[in-house]
């Protein structure tokens, strides 16, 4: 587990799957997210998510440090390790959004994939319609 100055970033254990779904399933997420059409995700869909965390080299539930409540998840993926190549995501519920939590939850991955993974790169994919993020992003290389 690691704590920032606002945040908990904590392993992800099974019962994490319905919040996930639920985080997928929000209507105003579900478009930054995916370039899928936009639909209910079934239950089936957990196997999606247990799949890329599973995957991920490094991943957790963020919380909120003051309640331990639910605001969303990161994952890193070590793509190629021979060349130190990573990928970055992060998604948290729109209660969470400008309030700095996004920005406070990235810097905290990348820093941490720069000095644990020891990554020469670290990438990541945004739709253009994402501008919070985008804004994040920018402000953090």
């Amino acid at each position: 587990m690691f704590i920032t100055e606002r945040l908990i970033l904590r392993p992800y254990v099974e019962s994490d799957l319905d919040l996930l779904l639920s985080l997928w399933n929000d209507p105003l997420v579900q478009p930054l997210v995916t370039n899928e059409n936009i639909t209910l995700l079934g239950p089936k869909f957990k196997e999606t998510l247990r799949a890329q965390i599973e995957k991920a080299t490094f991943g957790a539930i963020i919380a909120l440090k003051e309640t331990g409540e639910f605001m969303g998840q990161g994952l890193i993926a070590v793509t190629e390790p021979k060349n130190r190549d990573g990928v970055l995501g992060i998604c948290l519920l729109p209660q969470f959004w400008n309030n700095g939590y996004g920005t406070e939850a990235t810097k905290f991955m990348i820093d941490h994939s720069f000095k644990w993974f020891g990554l020469n790169r670290l990438s990541l994919g945004v739709f253009a319609n994402n501008a919070r993020a985008i804004v994040v992003y920018i402000r953090k290389t």
